[in-house]
C-alpha cells in the first residue's frame, strides 16, 4: 500500500480514545433517558389496556351492564350492614410482603364486577395529575405491580349512598408512574377525579387530603349517607413510612365537574418525550460535529502530504531527458560585425 493510501486510511478511522469517549457518551444518554422511555412506553401500554377494557364494556348488552351494577350495589349494602369487620389484605400492600391475598379466597368478592372478563373491575382517572389506571380486585403485590387495586373490605367503586371505596396504587417505580404525583403532594382540594365502571363514569371532587400511619383505618370506613372514594398511596416519596389519603366526594357532571376529556390535562408525558428527543438529538449533533471537525483538522495536512507524495512519485519516474535542461532550442547570438 502506498504512503498516500495509508495516510487516507488513517484519516478515515477513529483512535481507541475517541471510540471510548463516544461509547461513554451513548451510555450516559441511555442512563439519562431510559427511565423516561420506559415510563412513556408503559403509560401508552396502560392506556391501550384501558381503551380495550372500555370498548369491551361498551359492547356488553345493556341488561348485562345493569345487572353487574345492581349486584355490586347489593354487595355494598351488605358490606355497610356488616360494619366492615375486615379491611385490606393479610398484610400492608406496601410493606413488601403482600403476595398473600385474602381477597383472592373470597369468591363472592371476586365475582363482583367481573365483566368484561379481563380482570379489570373499573378504571380511575385523575386528568390534572396524569393518572389513568385500571383497577383490579384486591391490593396484593401482583395486582399493584400492574396498576391500581381495590382495597378488600371497602365498598365497590360503583357509587351510591353509604359507600366508601378505597383505591390503592404504588409510587416511585422506576419504569412507570402511578400515584406518584399524589405522593409528591400535587393533589389539591377541589380537584376532580373519575371512576369508570361497566361503561358508567362517576365524578368525585377532592374534599380531604390526610397523612396517616399504615395501620390507621378509621378514615377509610363508610360515613353514613355519603358517597366517597379514597385514593391511597405511600408517602413520603421514596421513604414510604406513612400513607396518603386523598378522598373525594361524589359530584355531578358536567357541572361542577367537567367531563374527563374537558378537565385540565397533565402535560408531563409530552415533556418527557421532549426531554428524550432533545437529549438524543444533542448526542447525534455532537457526534456529527466532532467527526466533521476531525475530518477538517486532518484534511489540511493531508493536502500538503498528498502534494508531497505526488511530487515524490513524479520525480521518481522522470526520464533523463526530462531531468536535464532543454538546450536544443537555445541559439547563440552572433557577435556584432565590426
Amino acid at each position: 500500500m502506498s504512503m498516500k493510501h495509508k495516510a487516507a486510511k488513517r484519516r478515515g478511522t477513529l483512535n481507541a480514545r475517541a471510540i471510548a469517549g463516544l461509547v461513554l457518551l451513548a451510555f450516559c444518554a441511555i442512563f439519562c433517558t431510559l427511565p423516561f422511555i420506559l415510563m412513556i412506553g408503559n403509560g401508552n401500554q396502560t392506556n391501550s389496556i384501558i381503551q380495550s377494557h372500555d370498548g369491551k364494556a361498551e359492547a356488553l348488552a345493556k341488561q348485562q351492564r345493569k345487572d353487574e351494577l345492581s349486584r355490586a350495589h347489593d354487595y355494598n349494602k351488605r358490606l355497610f350492614a356488616s360494619g366492615q369487620t375486615t379491611m385490606g389484605e393479610a398484610v400492608d400492600p406496601f410493606s413488601g410482603n403482600g403476595s398473600q391475598s385474602i381477597a383472592d379466597s373470597d369468591k363472592d368478592y371476586q365475582s363482583q364486577l367481573d365483566l368484561p372478563a379481563d380482570g379489570i373491575m373499573a378504571t380511575v382517572t385523575y386528568p390534572r395529575l396524569g393518572i389513568n389506571l385500571p383497577i383490579r380486585h384486591g391490593t396484593s403485590q401482583t395486582t399493584l405491580a400492574d396498576g391500581a387495586g381495590h382495597m378488600y373490605g371497602t365498598s365497590l367503586p360503583v357509587g351510591g349512598k353509604n359507600t366508601h371505596a378505597v383505591i390503592s396504587a404504588h409510587t416511585g417505580l422506576a419504569d412507570r408512574m402511578m400515584f406518584d404525583k399524589l405522593s409528591l403532594r400535587q393533589g389539591k382540594i377541589g380537584d376532580f377525579f373519575y371512576i369508570k365502571v361497566v361503561g358508567k363514569t362517576l365524578a368525585y371532587k377532592v374534599t380531604s387530603i390526610k397523612v396517616v400511619d399504615p395501620d390507621h383505618f378509621d378514615d377509610l370506613k363508610i360515613a353514613p349517607g355519603k358517597d366517597e372514594v379514597t385514593l391511597l398511596t405511600c408517602t413520603p416519596y421514596g421513604v414510604n413510612t406513612q400513607r396518603l389519603l386523598v378522598t373525594g366526594t361524589r359530584t355531578t357532571m358536567p357541572h361542577p365537574a367537567p367531563k374527563p376529556s374537558d378537565a385540565p390535562q397533565d402535560p408531563t408525558p409530552r415533556y418527557m418525550a421532549l426531554y428524550v428527543a432533545v437529549v438524543w438529538v444533542g448526542v447525534c449533533l455532537f457526534v456529527w460535529l466532532y467527526l466533521r471537525r476531525k475530518r477538517r483538522s486532518e484534511g489540511a495536512p493531508s493536502v500538503a502530504s498528498t502534494a508531497f507524495f505526488d511530487a515524490a512519485s513524479s520525480s521518481s519516474v522522470m526520464t533523463p531527458a526530462e531531468a536535464s535542461p532543454d538546450v536544443s532550442n537555445e541559439t547563440s547570438t552572433p557577435p556584432p560585425a565590426r
